[in-house]
C-alpha cells in the first residue's frame, strides 16, 4: 500500500521535511537562474559531468510548508509505528535465535529511529526547512548530501542510536575531518558531518585517503555543476524551477563501462577488474547505438504554489525513435482533460501507426544486423516479430483509437463492510473510425440493441435493457463517427452529450489519468480496515491501524491528481499536477 503514494508524497517528505524542517526563512528566494548556476551552493561539490543529479537548491516557502507540515508530521508518526511492527515481525519470524537481551536492544535502536521520525525529532538531529539537498553522483559512485542547521546536532543523533545498538561504527579521520563507516564486503558506507553538512556515501574498502576525500567532497571537483550551467540549461528548456531538477545520463553511465572513465571511476573500474578492452570494437559501436535511444531522463517541479504542485519527468528519446512514436496517438475526445469527480482514465493509439513503427524497427535490424554477442538474442527475435505482424488481423482492429471512462460517483460503497456500492455515476466512451460498423456488428447479435436503433448523430438514446430495468440503473448510449458511448447514473444522458462533443487534446495524450486523491486515499484507508490477519505473515492490528492511518493523512493533504503521457519530440513526457487541500 505504501507504494501507491503518489511521489509528490516522497518528494515532499524526502526534500521538503526529511531534510527542511527548521526554523523560518527571512530572506528572499534566490531565483532559479541564480541558484542553479551558483557555485556558493552544494552545487560546489557535483562534478561538471556527474552522470546523475537530484537536486533541491532552494527550500520550499514557509507557507507552503506551515500548510504541510501538520498533515506530514501525522504521516511521519504513523510510519514510527509501521517501522517498529516491520522490525518485530522480522524478528518474530526469523529463523535465528534472538534473545531477550538482543532483543531490548533491537527495540531500543528502533525507537530511537523512530523518534526522528517526527518534525521535532528531525529539527533536533539538524535537519532543517532551510536545509538543501541532492543525491549525485562522483562518477557512478552516490552521494547524498545535504546540508544540517547544525553539525553537532546530527553527530548526536547518531551517537545516540550508537548508544541504543551497543555498538559503534568504525571512525577514520582524513584532513583533520573523521567520519564514521560501516564495512559490507568489499564496500564502505560512510556517513559523515562535514562543518554543517551531512553526507552518505559508498566506496570500494580499498580507496585511498586522497580517492575518499574526492567522494567526500574534501577534494572539490576541478569544474562543478554549476559552472557548467548544465542544471540550469535543463531548468530553462523544461521549465523547471530550483525547488526540485534533476536528471540520469545513461548514455554517460555506459560509456564508463566501455573506456571512457576517469578519476574516480577508473579506479572503481581497475577495482572491479573491468577491463573494457574485452569488449570488441564492434561490440562498443553497437552498445553506445543502443543506449543512444534514451540517453537521459529529466524531471523537475515546474510549478510549486500553496494550491498545487505540477511536475514533468521526460525520457529523452533518439530523434527518429521520438518521431515515430509521435505518430502512436490518436484522437479522443475528452481524453486528457481532467472530467471531476470521483476518478477518469484512458488511452489513445493508432493500431496501424504501431504497425509501420514495429515494421519500421525491424527493417532496421534486418539492414543492419546486430553484429555484436550480446545481442544475439535480440537479433533472434526479429524473425519472430516479422512473424507476428504477418499474421491476419481483423479490420475493424485498425479502426481501434482509444478509450475514455469517467467514474462520476459511487455512493453505498463500504469497504469495511464489504458492501457494494448502491449507485454508480459513470460514461464509458470507445473511440474508433467507422463506429457504425461496430453498432451494426453488435445487432446481429443482440435484438435489444438492435432496437436502439443507434444512429451516428451523437443523440442519446434511453438503454431500455431488460438487465438494467431489474436493477433499477438510468443508462443511455449515444454513437457517432467515431465514437460509442455509454452513460449510466444520475445524469447520464446529459453526461453522455458532454462527453461525445469533448475537444481533441493537442498533442492527443497517450494515457491520461485524474482523480479526487482524497477519497481515493480514504477508500485505500476502508480497504487496509477490512483486511484480514489470516496468517502469521499478515500485517498485525497494529501495523493496519498505521497504514490506515496514513492513507487518511494522505488524504488530507491531497485534493485532485492527474497525470498525462505524451509522445513528443523529445520524447516520452510524463506531466502530473496535484491539488493541495487547506
Amino acid at each position: 500500500m505504501i507504494k501507491s503514494i503518489n511521489p509528490r508524497v516522497l518528494l515532499a517528505v524526502v526534500f521538503s521535511v526529511f531534510l527542511f524542517v527548521a526554523c523560518s526563512k527571512d530572506e528572499e528566494e534566490v531565483a532559479v537562474s541564480t541558484a542553479l548556476s551558483s557555485d556558493d551552493t552544494l552545487l560546489q561539490y557535483i562534478p561538471a559531468d556527474s552522470p546523475y543529479v537530484f537536486a533541491s537548491i532552494t527550500p520550499l516557502s514557509d507557507e507552503l510548508m506551515d500548510k504541510l507540515e501538520p498533515k506530514i508530521e501525522r504521516v511521519l508518526q504513523s510510519y514510527q509505528t509501521v517501522l517498529r511492527e516491520a522490525v518485530r515481525a522480522k524478528s518474530e519470524h526469523s529463523s535465528d535465535e534472538i534473545d531477550e537481551e538482543d532483543m531490548e536492544r533491537i527495540t531500543a535502536v528502533v525507537d530511537e529511529l523512530g523518534s526522528l521520525l517526527s518534525i521535532e525529532g528531525m529539527r533536533n538531529a539538524g535537519l532543517g526547512r532551510e536545509s538543501t539537498a541532492a543525491i549525485y553522483g562522483n562518477g557512478i559512485l552516490p552521494v547524498i548530501r545535504f546540508e544540517l542547521t547544525d553539525g553537532a546536532l546530527f553527530d548526536a543523533a547518531i551517537d545516540s542510536l550508537e548508544d541504543e545498538a551497543g555498538h559503534e561504527l568504525e571512525v577514520a579521520e582524513l584532513g583533520g575531518h573523521k567520519y564514521r563507516y560501516l564495512e559490507a564486503e568489499e564496500l564502505r558506507v560512510i556517513v559523515a558531518v562535514l562543518g554543517n553538512q551531512g553526507v552518505i556515501t559508498v566506496v570500494p574498502s580499498k580507496f585511498t585517503d586522497a580517492q575518499t576525500s574526492q567522494a567526500l567532497g574534501l577534494t572539490l571537483p576541478q569544474s562543478n555543476i554549476a559552472e557548467s550551467g548544465r542544471l540550469q540549461s535543463i531548468a530553462t528548456e523544461y521549465g523547471y524551477t530550483d525547488y526540485f531538477v534533476g536528471y540520469m545520463d545513461f548514455a554517460a553511465i555506459v560509456e564508463r563501462f566501455l573506456g571512457g572513465a576517469s578519476g574516480l571511476d577508473a579506479d572503481l573500474m581497475a577495482l572491479m577488474e573491468h577491463d573494457a578492452a574485452d569488449l570488441s570494437d564492434v561490440c562498443k559501436a553497437e552498445i553506445r547505438s543502443v543506449a543512444s535511444i534514451a540517453p537521459r531522463m529529466v524531471m523537475g517541479y515546474n510549478d510549486v504554489s500553496l494550491d498545487s504542485i505540477a511536475s514533468s519527468v521526460v525520457l529523452e528519446l533518439r530523434d527518429d525513435i521520438a518521431s515515430g512514436l509521435q505518430g502512436l496517438s490518436a484522437d479522443v475526445p475528452g481524453l486528457g482533460v481532467d472530467h471531476g469527480g470521483l476518478m477518469s482514465f484512458g488511452m489513445s493509439i493508432d493500431v496501424m501507426a504501431v504497425r509501420e513503427f514495429v515494421e519500421a524497427r525491424l527493417d532496421a535490424l534486418e539492414a543492419e544486423p546486430f553484429e555484436c554477442e550480446h545481442f544475439a538474442e535480440l537479433q533472434a527475435g526479429v524473425a519472430g516479430g516479422r512473424e507476428a505482424l504477418n499474421r491476419p488481423v481483423p479490420p475493424m482492429v485498425y479502426d481501434f483509437k482509444g478509450f475514455l471512462a469517467v467514474v462520476t460517483d459511487i455512493e453505498g460503497l463500504d469497504i469495511a463492510s464489504q458492501t457494494p456500492p448502491t449507485s454508480v455515476d459513470g460514461s464509458f466512451m470507445l473511440a474508433m473510425n467507422n463506429a457504425q460498423a461496430l453498432v451494426s456488428l453488435g445487432t446481429m447479435f443482440s435484438p435489444e440493441l438492435a432496437a436502439l436503433n443507434l444512429q451516428a448523430d451523437g443523440k442519446p438514446v434511453a438503454l431500455e435493457l431488460p438487465q438494467m430495468q431489474a436493477m433499477g440503473i438510468d443508462a443511455y448510449a449515444a454513437l457517432s463517427d467515431d465514437a460509442i458511448a455509454i452513460s449510466i447514473g444520475e445524469g447520464a444522458e446529459t453526461d453522455l452529450e458532454g462527453l461525445l462533443s469533448a475537444d481533441v487534446a493537442d498533442p492527443a495524450p497517450f494515457l491520461s489519468f485524474s482523480m479526487d486523491a482524497a477519497r481515493y486515499y480514504g477508500f485505500l484507508a476502508d480497504a487496509i480496515a477490512a483486511g484480514e490477519v489470516a496468517s502469521e505473515d499478515s500485517a498485525t492490528p497494529e501495523m493496519q491501524a498505521a497504514m490506515q492511518e496514513i492513507m487518511q493523512a494522505v488524504a488530507e493533504i491531497y485534493g485532485r491528481m492527474s497525470v498525462g503521457v505524451h509522445f513528443t519530440e523529445r520524447g516520452v513526457e510524463i506531466d502530473s499536477t496535484v491539488t493541495l487541500k487547506d
